[in-house]
């Protein structure tokens, strides 16, 4: 009767949707807090959102005395328990005894890197010292994208450990959890736009119709991914698939055949296939034994083992080695697909993302950047002069015993050219160089991305501009270390956004991103170009919007084509404009060859003194290419001297880049 009512009472408590919380007491780990009793009720659930960020509802419910506080979300990585993204989101709350607050935090999902980790909310007091805390798992995972995987099997439940159990696959320069989803001969073909795997194990695909092996093929040319696993029921797997052109010869018992264990799978307890590449086509993947093969734009790997049976024979070991298999099997499919499937639907340009966070170090390295040329030649000249040379100089006018005078000075005569010279090294305050970005054919919200340094070692924030609705790190994979539990932070109070640094050394870089609720440009860019060859392009381009374009871009793929001025009301024709960059074929291919070869050049050349803006500009391409169809043609202007968009004490330099999708 204990048992039973034991179990009742841990399901209750499982089963609750919030938790109460008191200062002695969290998660059953005693903590004193000297704060006496005070006791909390925490909830947090995530909401739909249209805007780039993920929007979490937050509920705090007081039964103690009054209180007046910060409620401090953050995210902790379930794969590296306790790791931080070193991101504090902080909002002010006043309490009053028996109230409850309800508010929204809103977190860029370009700031998380993987959202099958934790949210953790945190009560501090004004002194900083914790007095409740909650973690929810996966929060996130609710309002992201997933990847879809078709299990076409009659042992389905054994393969169910394919969605790792919530963890997120890498995937096209993203984490995303994936979708398992039942499948049968019938509705096959109907499922298979909505996937981009699909698993065929332990199934006779002789019963398939022509027209759904048909529809299977058409799917992996246009970007699919199928994966087949044989074991001891191989020939019936690959009876319906003589396209495939792979035979199997022969079915080893557990422990037989020429298979070795790999890292991932341990073969020697599996009934494992002899298969035959008939043509030749095929690759054998590595420490998982799967022959692999581009098809089109998709890929085919076929397994010697079935992966029902590893589950049952218990050959991919625990929980995380599991995890580890599929990553395995998954990634090296993907790895012979040429193109994200689904049109877009699932694209995430690694690229754009990579050299958009890349090139927005470039910020403040142009006409504004400290040049220390001058001091070191004073610096080297010193050394020298304050040592043998002026000791020969003594010794030549026979003034030798003047040398324990002449050292202090010349060090003295030294500092001040020094100090003279290194005049214009000198930050006050914050320096901040942001670059927004909006599409005009989109009402939608435009995004701040913001370069910030500091000449101190403190924490330091700074507001944003009134209309801001969110903020946050531009990308977690850039964070630095800090001795706190957070290197980036972002307070709410009110209405009104901070964002700052904790930098354990001076000069540390913040790297940001914030979006901005905004009415529509005025205006359009209109277009009309073609792509001659493989890296010419041709045509005209109309500036309709009220702003003067100093610079535009040109990128359609890897071609990208940068022109100097574009008045606003006018049309250009690109034969006759004036080219600063073409991309070019073998040298530094288009956004490569931006960051790594023009922007580089534009700092130590003609272009030096707009080194900045061509950085901006920049930005705005491989923002604007990130969230558009890859394949459209996108031209993108831009701006100086744009609004601000911190309303603090700092000094600020801002661009603003338009762009339109042909």
């Amino acid at each position: 009767m204990f048992l039973i009512w034991g179990i009742v009472l841990c399901g209750i408590g499982t089963g609750s949707a919030c938790m109460t919380v008191n200062a002695e007491e969290q998660n059953g780990i005693e903590e004193q807090t000297g704060t006496g009793e005070q006791t909390f009720i925490l909830d947090a659930k995530i909401l739909p959102s249209e805007q780039s960020a993920y929007v979490i509802q937050l509920k705090v419910e007081n039964q103690g005395p009054d209180w007046e506080g910060t409620v401090r979300l953050m995210m902790t990585e379930l794969i590296t328990i306790g790791a931080s993204n070193n991101c504090a989101y902080d909002t002010h709350l006043t309490l009053p005894q028996g109230s409850t607050k309800q508010f929204e935090v809103r977190i860029p999902k370009d700031s998380i890197d993987r959202t099958d980790g934790v949210v953790q909310v945190t009560l501090l007091t004004q002194n900083g010292d914790k007095v409740a805390q909650k973690e929810f798992g996966r929060l996130l995972q609710a309002e992201v994208d997933s990847l879809g995987m078709g299990i076409l099997s009659d042992e389905y439940r054994s393969l169910s450990y394919l969605d790792m159990g919530g963890n997120e696959l890498y995937f096209d320069g993203r984490n995303y959890p994936i979708r398992l989803e039942e499948l049968d001969q019938d509705k096959l073909a109907d499922s298979l736009d909505g996937l981009i795997f699909l698993v065929i194990d332990s199934f006779h695909t002789d019963v398939l119709s022509d027209q759904a092996v048909e529809s299977i093929g058409q799917w992996v040319d246009n970007g699919g991914r199928l994966i087949i696993g044989t074991g001891s029921s191989a020939g019936e797997v690959l009876a319906g698939f003589d396209d495939l052109e792979i035979q199997c010869s022969q079915i080893y018992d557990p422990g037989e055949g020429t298979y070795s264990s790999g890292d991932y799978v341990d073969v020697s307890q599996l009934p494992m296939a002899e298969l035959v590449d008939v043509s030749g086509q095929y690759r054998e993947g590595y420490d998982i034994f799967g022959m692999v093969c581009s098809r089109g734009n998709g890929a085919v790997e076929i397994l010697p083992y079935s992966l029902a049976e590893a589950a049952k024979y218990n050959a991919v070991g625990d929980y995380e080695q599991q995890n580890n298999f599929v990553q395995n099997v998954l990634w090296q499919v993907n790895n012979y697909a040429s193109s994200t499937y689904g049109s877009g639907q699932y694209a995430y340009n690694y690229d754009s993302m990579y050299f958009l966070t890349g090139i927005s170090r470039y910020l403040g390295n142009g006409s504004n950047r400290l040049r220390f040329g001058g001091l070191k030649v004073i610096v080297i000249l010193y050394v020298i002069f304050v040592g043998p040379i002026l000791y020969l100089i003594l010794r030549f006018t026979k003034k030798r015993d003047y040398y324990w005078i002449g050292v202090p000075a010349a060090a003295l005569v030294g500092i001040i050219l020094m100090y003279w010279a290194g005049r214009g090294f000198e930050v006050v305050g914050t320096n901040v160089y942001s670059v927004t970005i909006k599409n005009l054919s989109d009402s939608g919200d435009a995004r701040t991305y913001l370069r910030c340094y500091d000449a101190g070692h403190k924490e330091w924030a700074l507001r944003l501009a009134e209309g801001y609705e969110y903020a946050g790190p531009m990308e977690d994979r850039y964070y630095s270390s800090s001795e706190k539990d957070y290197y980036y932070r972002i307070q709410k109070e009110g209405e009104r956004l901070f964002f700052g640094i904790d930098p354990s050394v001076g000069f540390e870089d913040g790297y940001f991103q914030a979006g901005i609720a905004m009415e529509p440009e005025d205006g359009s860019i209109h277009s009309d170009l073609q792509m001659n060859g493989q890296h010419g392009i041709s045509g005209t381009v109309t500036n309709g919007t009220r702003r003067d374009f100093k610079y535009f871009a040109v990128r359609s793929g890897e071609n990208v084509f940068v022109y100097r001025n574009l008045p606003a009301g006018s049309e250009v024709a690109l034969e006759e404009a004036e080219a600063v960059y073409e991309n070019k074929s073998g040298y530094y291919d288009g956004m490569t060859g931006y960051c790594y070869r023009f922007l580089q050049e534009a700092q130590d050349g003609e272009l030096e003194k707009d080194a900045d803006i061509l950085a901006a500009l920049g930005m705005g391409v491989a923002s604007a290419y990130s969230l558009e169809d890859p394949d459209a043609m996108v031209i993108v202007g831009v701006i100086e001297d744009w609004g601000k968009a911190v309303d603090d004490d700092c000094s600020e330099v801002s661009y603003g880049c338009l762009y339109a999708v042909q």
